[in-house]
């Protein structure tokens, strides 16, 4: 082994590349960890951010171009005659956006991602609107802030602000379109191990399961995060069935890219690491892109956002209680919560039992033919889908495992479900290997796997959709939308104070500041209210029971000060809660101020 790894090394030119890129690991862990303060990166990030992505995301493209024309005669003919495997596609993905309506589904997380995209858009800087005004005829943010999600998915959804206008559809655009692609890769990933009723079957798991649909119709992060992770595998494939330079440094510019998806994503530069170096060992010596070479530059402002992320900890969101985001003390539940979610038999979670079943076997197949594998003396030589299989699927089980020590990681949560997502992908593609196993014998497997389907969905998967989870259930949401169709009835313009988040009233371009600084502001206010700036002010409070007949009070959260006179104009209840809106009449001026005003010199 030691002579084969010495062969790899026999090319002068890599050496040097190769020396080159241990020395740019040695600058990144300086610049991203030692020598750059983590105020510095946030200021980085933020003023430099958009260009970063924009370079990374130019050169992705630049590189997939280079790839593709070479190999134009094997994907050209589909394109042009995508025949029944076309409409399979198409009708999967039409489903699968039918299946839940075009909403905001996690709040306040997607309408922070709308608001950097709406910030990205307009400035090309990186940051979070909290407060803007109209200001000479234009919408002008006043405060924002780093968010600690990363920011591929939002440059994306302002690429289209860029080229269409900036509209609040354009997220739920975003990842319609990205509905079909993550689908046509599912289909060819799960086609280079199994036969095509195989990988239709993967493509019907996964779009027929409540939780994509959800993602698919949302405006989320999380089915672009899914997207680019199937797309990395692929490229994997492509790498390792030719390892050379350009393969490479699309295989290295995805990577980055998707590492800028979630998170948690960077654990998958693992998996690409351990792709590239068996792409190395299969042609016998060492291929470097200069990409490649300064992949390790590539990924410190990803370190410089996890430093600011661990120095805020208002970013965290942790409950009442809680001091650590990862903890031994979280596991218990979080492992409860998975098994729930993966094989709930109910119809109140937006999983599918029926694929985690026909995944789990798949994994059971392949972990034995694994064992099969290692046990010949005569080895075959390992397929490339099946190097990416077992790179990649290590890589989304250990990101399962870490998630498990979360303290936001039930997976039976609706609001955390989506956390696995990255395991169903695996799961169907684990599916279709093991019907391309049994498929030759005389039983069809795959015809019966296909009517347990429809079963399922039948039974389960469409009854679950129809309980509209995250829309019925997200009673929150439909309170800022009550809110804002009040506001938009009432006469401009207007100042809204709300209890809740700033962040959806500015990207309806309302001026919003919440109740905390409202309260602070009274002399502001007053002025601006005498000034004629704001025909209204108007008030958001929440009302809770304070006596044992069920007499209802402004919670003590939402009170305002004594001088803000206020005058209600709307109740409404959502579920067990209360929701009032009021005028702000008039700010009187304090006592003190009014006995100083009267006082002689």
């Amino acid at each position: 082994m030691i002579r084969g790894l010495l062969q790899l090394f026999r090319d002068s030119e890599e050496k040097r590349r190769l020396a080159l890129f241990a020395v740019m690991g040695v600058l990144a862990v300086g610049v991203g960890f030692v020598f750059v303060p983590a105020r510095t990166g946030r200021v980085a990030i933020m003023h430099a951010g958009y260009y970063y992505m924009l370079g990374l995301f130019a050169g992705f493209v630049f590189e997939a171009w280079r790839v593709a024309i070479p190999r134009r005669a094997a994907w050209t003919p589909w394109l042009r005659r995508p025949g029944m495997t076309g409409l399979a596609l198409l009708a999967a993905s039409l489903f699968a956006l039918w299946s839940d309506p075009f909403r905001h589904k996690i709040l306040f997380d997607e309408y922070v991602l709308q608001a950097t995209a709406l910030h990205m858009h307009a400035t090309k800087e990186i940051g979070t609107v909290i407060r803007a005004y109209e200001i000479a005829g234009s919408w002008v943010p006043i405060d924002t802030f780093l968010d600690k999600r990363p920011y591929f998915f939002t440059f994306l959804v302002s690429l289209v602000h860029d080229l269409t206008g900036y509209r609040l559809a354009n997220i739920f655009l975003v990842n319609a379109l990205l509905t079909p692609c993550l689908l046509g890769l599912v289909y060819w990933l799960a086609r280079q191990m199994a036969g095509r009723g195989p990988a239709l079957l993967a493509v019907s798991l996964l779009a027929t399961m409540p939780l994509l649909g959800q993602q698919a119709s949302g405006a989320g992060m999380e089915l672009h995060n899914l997207t680019m992770l199937a797309a990395v595998m692929a490229l994997a494939v492509l790498y390792l069935r030719n390892p050379e330079r350009d393969r490479l440094s699309l295989l290295i510019f995805g990577t980055v890219l998707l590492a800028q998806s979630r998170y948690e994503s960077v654990v998958f530069v693992v998996a690409s690491a351990i792709v590239i170096v068996a792409g190395w060992w299969r042609v016998g010596r060492v291929i470097l892109s200069w990409p490649a070479v300064f992949a390790p530059l590539l990924l410190v402002p990803y370190v410089w956002q996890k430093r600011h992320v661990d120095e805020s900890s208002l970013l965290w969101q942790l409950a009442e209680g809680q001091t650590e985001r990862f903890s031994f003390v979280y596991l218990a539940d979080n492992l409860r919560g998975a098994w729930d979610f993966f094989f709930n038999t109910g119809r109140d979670i937006a999983n599918s039992w029926f694929l985690s079943l026909l995944g789990a076997a798949g994994l059971g197949f392949v972990l034995i033919e694994t064992v099969g594998w290692l046990r010949r003396p005569d080895r075959p030589r390992l397929a490339p889908a099946t190097i990416a299989l077992w790179a990649y699927g290590v890589c989304i089980a250990g990101n399962l495992a870490m998630l498990m020590f979360y303290y936001w990681s039930r997976l039976n949560d609706v609001m955390a479900s989506r956390f696995a997502l990255p395991m169903c992908l695996l799961l169907v593609i684990l599916a279709a290997r093991l019907l391309e196993a049994v498929a030759n014998r005389k039983i069809p497997y795959t015809r019966f796997a296909a009517v347990g389907l429809v079963f399922w969905v039948l039974g389960w998967g469409l009854p679950a959709m129809a309980r509209r989870t995250y829309t019925n259930m997200n009673l929150v949401m439909q309170e800022v939308e009550w809110e804002h169709e009040q506001l938009l009835a009432r006469r401009g313009p207007l100042l809204f104070i709300t209890n809740k988040s700033t962040i959806p009233f500015v990207l309806w371009r309302v001026p919003t500041i919440i109740n905390g600084v409202g309260r602070q502001r009274g002399e502001q206010i007053r002025y601006h209210m005498k000034e004629g700036t704001f025909r209204e002010v108007i008030v958001a409070q929440a009302l809770r029971p304070t006596t044992a007949d069920g007499d209802m009070g402004v919670d003590p959260e939402d009170l305002m000060p004594p001088n803000f006179r206020l005058e209600t104009v709307a109740e409404k209840r959502f579920g067990g809660r209360w929701a009032r809106l009021s005028r702000l009449v008039a700010v009187e001026p304090p006592p003190t101020a009014a006995i100083a005003a009267v006082s002689p010199p």
